[in-house]
């Protein structure tokens, strides 16, 4: 109410001169508002409890304005003007550099202030070099002790911790030692005030750097690779240690030499800028590191490929993440840098905080993803006495166990996802508890109800083919399934993988919110103009599916099409691939099929022709054909595609040279060329061993000169 009272006489303060100039035109404006309001103007306490109302609007819009304009852009460009003001600050501090000259001239010329700093300066070089002193003595007395902490043989890695934690302790007894020593000296020197708090900063950045180093040495251990706690060769340790040392005594000594330096009079604006210079040397440093080991990094990224496509996935993301990690690297430590020299409130600690947990999240991930695999690979492991005894149990039992790596690597990544956008400021954790957060999560648990459920049917219905297919009798030999079977049960378990991947795919799209009627619709439509334009590829169909149902051949029966010849390598619901005996592959549609010869289907015939010289007894060729027939079929490797006995039919035929007597052998499909090449080999040895002459191609002419007659043969 208060307020409200304040605005109104605000603006009736403000409308004043307009008021005056329109009073005559405005009639709703009455004189005893007016003279109530200078009444209050003229009175002390009321004039006083206006301005305080007035005032607390102008505080209360400023406020407003204020948070209007908060936000990251406007925070950091607020510190940007800061930073440059204090950079402004600083080099407005060079101004003063010709009165900076002539104080250190001053100093230098007054015989007072010489000693005085003579004094200050020897005592600050005695109380350092006392400490080092006793720094390296320690160190020198203690070398010994920490060889014989050295292990001679390889030790695990748990007797290693309390090893090097020993040594670590043990090398903290120098740093004691240099602190104690430096104590000591400054309270014999007893100084006071800024110049023993300068003194105590350098005597901390010292022994600050040393207990830095130690703890390095402790993790990294260069000289004693028995002892060492992370995974790497000598000369990574020894670098490591070497730029550890490099930005802990550029930092450290850095930071409290500036401090030290403004206690002994250094101005603010010059404090800030040494202090963002100082900074800024750390990040390049720390950019130079990063550019130095790309490449070995790169390598460490991107690993040993792995075999799987979702592996080749994994491979292939770390493969981009080896290619770019040095420009994300970069990218953070400026940032980093940025966020710290404008002064952002709570920005630096906030990027630190969130490094610190996106690391422990990440060390958690990993350490979750590999406890999980292995137990899943103990959890399914076939022992060996089983995998001696099945030797395809292992496939069989493990078949989906690559999936299920891959799903509980998923769902460690979506977790350490979420983990890690919590971490950085992100409320996932209000954004799964929200409306559209449940709508999501029950999208997605339906989503995997659907595809699990598609994968039993799937694995039940292929895996019962399979089964069927390659079923073993008690002999242990494989049952042979008839050829119809071997070609209709893969084209159902094609039709059912079509069928669930449809209605699977329609699901899913339902669940993520996509009205699928549009898309029946469509999908009724274009079938009806696929209908009408493809009328040959509904033929192809028809007649190959009655070609199916009616068995009139399968895959790997002998068949002629059309005059092609081959064997039927493939049956789809379109076509017939057909591979002849040159290697050729004929693909033939169901709807050009004019005629079909099987040679395939439940016997056939093995049909001779045997050519004598007219000069043989033909029924004596005909006896041993016989003979030779009866001995085929007893034989143990040709006689068992051998159906019935040889049926000899006798004399078909008279040629120029002699008679042919015909024959036939009923054998299994496809076996009738076999049969024949062994019978014919068998026809010329018996022939050669009886002396039966076959037809010879020549003419007999006879020449009369004389009363007796010579025959000439000449080669026809």
């Amino acid at each position: 109410m208060t307020r409200l009272l304040a605005a109104v006489l605000l603006a009736l303060f403000i409308a004043l001169p307009a008021v005056a100039q329109d009073a005559p035109k405005d009639p709703g404006l009455r004189t005893e508002e007016l003279e109530r309001l200078v009444g209050t103007l003229e009175r002390d306490a009321d004039r006083k409890q206006l301005i305080a109302q007035l005032k607390g609007l102008v505080a209360a819009q400023r406020h407003v304005d204020k948070e209007a304009e908060d936000g990251l852009l406007g925070t950091i460009s607020e510190r940007l003007e800061v930073f440059g003001n204090d950079v402004m600050d600083a080099v407005g501090a060079m101004k003063d550099l010709p009165k900076l000259v002539a104080w250190l001239g001053q100093q230098a010329g007054d015989a007072a202030a010489r000693a005085r700093w003579a004094d200050t300066l020897w005592k600050l070089a005695a109380l350092m070099a006392a400490g080092i002193a006793a720094d390296h003595a320690l160190s020198w007395l203690l070398r010994r002790p920490e060889r014989l902490m050295v292990p001679r043989e390889p030790i695990p890695t748990l007797m290693r911790l309390p090893l090097g934690l020993a040594r670590a302790l043990m090398r903290m007894a120098p740093v004691a030692g240099f602190a104690g020593a430096a104590w000591g000296v400054l309270s014999l020197f007893a100084l006071t005030g800024n110049t023993r708090i300068a003194a105590l900063m350098v005597v901390t950045a010292y022994a600050s750097v040393r207990v830095v180093m130690v703890l390095a040495r402790f993790l990294v251990a260069p000289r004693t690779p028995l002892l060492r706690l992370l995974p790497m060769d000598d000369e990574t340790a020894e670098y490591l240690i070497i730029w550890i040392r490099r930005l802990a005594g550029v930092g450290m000594f850095g930071y409290f030499f500036t401090e030290a330096a403004r206690l002994l009079g250094l101005p603010k604006g010059g404090h800030l800028f040494i202090l963002k210079g100082l900074g800024l040397a750390i990040t390049t440093m720390l950019v130079i590191f990063i550019l130095q080991n790309r490449q070995a990094v790169a390598r460490w990224l991107r690993g040993a490929g792995e075999d799987g496509a979702a592996d080749r996935r994994l491979q292939g993301l770390r493969n981009r993440l080896a290619d770019i990690w040095h420009v994300l690297a970069v990218i953070y430590v400026v940032a980093g840098y940025v966020v710290w020299a404008i002064r952002l409130k709570g920005g630096f600690e906030f990027m630190l905080r969130a490094s610190l947990l996106s690391v422990l999240v990440l060390m958690a991930a990993a350490a979750i993803s590999a406890a999980l695999a292995r137990m899943v690979e103990r959890g399914f492991a076939v022992s060996q006495d089983a995998k001696e005894a099945f030797p395809r149990l292992e496939a069989r039992a493990n078949r989906y166990l690559p999936v299920l790596h891959v799903v509980l690597r998923g769902a460690v990544a979506v977790v350490t996802v979420l983990a890690l956008a919590q971490a950085w400021g992100l409320d996932t954790v209000g954004l799964l508890s929200s409306e559209a957060g449940r709508r999501v999560l029950s999208s997605a648990i339906s989503i995997a109800a659907v595809l699990v459920g598609a994968l039993v049917v799937w694995e039940l219905v292929s895996g019962a083919i399979e089964r069927y297919l390659a079923t073993t009798g008690q002999d242990g030999n494989k049952v042979e399934r008839s050829a119809r079977a071997r070609t209709l049960l893969p084209l159902m378990r094609n039709a059912l993988m079509v069928v669930l991947v449809v209605m699977v795919s329609l699901i899913v799209l339902s669940e993520l919110g996509i009205n699928i009627a549009p898309l029946l619709a469509g999908a009724g439509v274009v079938g009806v103009a696929i209908g009408f334009g493809s009328q040959t590829l509904v033929k192809d169909v028809i007649t190959g599916a009655f070609i199916l149902f009616e068995d009139t051949m399968a895959v790997g029966d002998a068949v002629k099409i059309n005059g092609n010849a081959g064997t039927v390598e493939a049956m789809s619901i379109r076509a017939i691939r057909l591979r002849d005996s040159a290697g050729s592959i004929h693909t033939i549609p169901f709807s050009a099929v004019s005629s079909i010869i099987n040679n395939s289907r439940e016997f056939g015939f093995a049909n001779f022709e045997v050519a004598v010289d007219y000069a043989e007894d033909s029924d004596r060729v005909v006896a041993l054909l016989k003979e030779l027939g009866a001995e085929l079929k007893g034989d143990a490797q040709a006689g068992t595609a051998i159906v019935d006995p040889i049926e000899v039919f006798g004399i078909d035929r008279f040629e120029a040279g002699g008679f042919v007597i015909t024959g036939r052998f009923k054998t299994l499909p496809q076996r009738q060329s076999g049969v024949l090449r062994e019978f014919n080999r068998r026809v010329k040895k018996c022939f050669d061993d009886q002396g039966i002459r076959r037809p010879s191609q020549h003419t007999t002419l006879v020449l009369e000169q004389s009363d007796v007659a010579a025959p000439v043969r000449l080669a026809g």
